[in-house]
């Protein structure tokens, strides 16, 4: 009966030391594009990114925004797909977002809609979805979440 004592001990702290040595979760970011083409051929773009716990939060926003970036305000791009395009295609098409780096999240805190709009110019440039520019119609930052929504310049 004896080893048995040592071995429930050893197994005991184990536990507990395994328990106490376990990581935080670092905050989780996460985002989503949402794209809609509209009947009249208007590629209408709503992005979101938000950082989830993690201690301070943004303050409140908003108002009206200004346009993107490169010459006449539009963003990156190169062409497109003729029809539809871009992610999701047509109306309420869209792509979501999952859980992101750890990078972002932490610009996402110092400065939340200079972090979202940096996101969104690298999401347009992979999507290739605003192939001649694009503009902000709203934005809006409240509690750590920051919502984006545009639309692409006709072509």
């Amino acid at each position: 009966m004896k080893p048995i004592y040592p071995a429930m001990a050893f197994a005991a702290i184990a536990m507990a030391a395994g328990c106490a040595s376990a990581p935080k979760a670092p905050p989780v970011f996460s985002e989503s594009f949402i794209t809609n083409i509209t009947e009249q051929g208007n590629r209408m773009f709503t992005y979101s990114a938000t950082v989830n716990g993690g201690g301070e939060r943004g303050g409140p926003g908003g108002g009206m925004g200004g346009g993107g970036r490169g010459p006449g305000g539009g963003g990156p791009g190169g062409g497109g797909g003729p029809g539809g395009g871009g992610m999701g295609g047509g109306p309420g098409g869209g792509m979501g977002g999952g859980p992101g780096g750890g990078g972002m999240s932490s610009k996402m805190r110092e400065n939340p809609e200079k972090a979202a709009q940096e996101r969104l110019e690298e999401v347009l440039a992979d999507t290739k979805y605003c192939p001649h520019g694009w503009f902000v119609i709203e934005k809006s930052n409240l509690q750590g979440s920051v919502e984006i929504r545009g639309e692409c310049r006709a072509g």
